[in-house]
């Protein structure tokens, strides 16, 4: 059993959220996992939490005094010094991903995006980028499901509403060529895109939360698909993380389906797992 994951099975006493107080957070499981992976499966976890860094960006630079995210990888005071021109930005500069120094430099040159829409889609697209240039397979394949889930929805709505989605698309690839071009029901995509079958049904729920909810059980679904050879690996331990999302989300949307979410990801840990003697699921690792 892989150092990361044993402590992450043995060290989750408070998975499950009380009546109406989240106690297990994504925030919380980052730090948690911090001395008990090694640096580099510590570094495939933090992927993840890049998305909150790129709002946190967009906040402070498009001044819009929204409430800071947690859940980013990087604190206000490291990230605010990242707005002023004025100052020698290297030190600060050195510890982001390379795709969100671009960012920060063109933001503060000439060919900043004029709107915040268009900052959020360049982020987007070049984060995506930055997974599927990873050399641990589980990332590149689970960016690629975001990436192509987003684009197809984006495209099954303008078609829907007959609005130009072109420019909404994330990224240049034969999935966004289909999309811009086909006018069949699937858009021509069924050797491309397994699950996008599944996307057209999901997308004919009228109910919005409806969709939602069964947009992440397929999410869901996923991450166990691409994990099942995978045991006690960091690709386990990203696949969780995944699912915390998805829990943490619908605490937030829908607090009792959002508990039925976290009771899953429980009784998973213990019908999946056996403990060493020396652990206890309440307590922890015995004194």
């Amino acid at each position: 059993m892989s150092k990361g994951y044993y402590c992450l099975v043995a060290g989750l006493p408070d998975l499950v959220p009380e009546e109406k107080k989240l106690t297990f957070s994504s925030a919380g499981f980052r730090e948690m996992m911090k001395d008990e992976l090694t640096p580099g499966d510590f570094a495939l976890l933090r992927l993840f939490y890049l998305p909150f860094d790129h709002e946190n960006l967009l906040n402070l630079f498009f001044n819009e005094k929204k409430e800071w995210d947690d859940r980013g990888n990087f604190s206000k005071e490291e990230l605010e010094p990242l707005t002023d021109k004025k100052v020698d930005l290297t030190e600060e500069l050195s510890q982001l991903p390379p795709y969100l120094i671009d960012f920060v430099l063109t933001i503060h040159g000439d060919e900043a995006k004029d709107t915040r829409v268009e900052a959020s889609r360049k982020l987007s697209s070049d984060y995506y980028e930055y997974l599927e240039s990873s050399k641990n397979l589980f990332v590149r394949k689970l960016a690629k499901y975001q990436r192509d889930t987003s684009n197809i929805l984006t495209a099954l709505n303008g078609r829907k509403y007959e609005l130009d989605f072109e420019k909404a698309l994330i990224g240049n690839d034969d999935v966004t060529n289909a999309l811009k071009k086909s006018r069949v029901r699937d858009f021509g995509l069924k050797s491309e895109v397994e699950h996008i079958e599944d996307l057209l049904q999901i997308f004919e729920i009228e109910n919005l939360k409806d969709r939602e909810l069964r947009l992440d059980v397929h999410k869901w679904h996923f991450v166990e698909d691409a994990t099942f050879f995978n045991y006690f690996t960091i690709e386990r331990v990203l696949a969780f993380l995944q699912k915390l999302f998805i829990a943490e989300r619908w605490i937030n949307l829908d607090p009792e389906k959002g508990r039925e979410m976290f009771e899953k990801l429980f009784n998973e840990l213990k019908s999946g797992f056996e403990f060493p003697e020396e652990y206890t699921l309440t307590y922890g690792k015995k004194r």
